[in-house]
């Protein structure tokens, strides 16, 4: 099992019932994803898989937060304020620097 599909170990569901090659591999795995440090190594096959297990609840831990995140509304509040804010002042000279209603071409 030395060709694994990337991401395997998040799927697998680590048991005595694998080799220590196959815990090995995805323990190497979650590993490069980042979620095992890399120094620490493991003296027995049950060391492999409560560190597979608490790596995968990590991992989706990490995935939850970051769906959550994106689902979330932007925190920046609602203006009701229109976008293009003219003084009055411009207004009224503008108004006023109209033509007369009925002599308009």
């Amino acid at each position: 099992m030395a060709d694994l599909n990337p991401g395997a170990w998040r799927r697998a569901t680590p048991s005595l019932g694998l080799t220590r090659a196959e815990l090995d591999a995805f323990v190497d795995q979650a590993r490069q994803d980042g979620f095992i440090p890399k120094g620490q190594a493991f003296s027995s096959k049950q060391a492999c898989i409560v560190a597979l297990r608490q790596a995968r609840e990590a991992a989706y831990a990490a995935h939850h937060a970051a769906e959550a995140a994106r689902r979330r509304p932007s925190s920046r509040p609602r203006s009701s304020a229109s976008c293009c804010e003219i003084p009055a002042a411009e207004v009224n000279a503008w108004l006023a620097a109209l033509p007369p209603e009925r002599l308009d071409p």
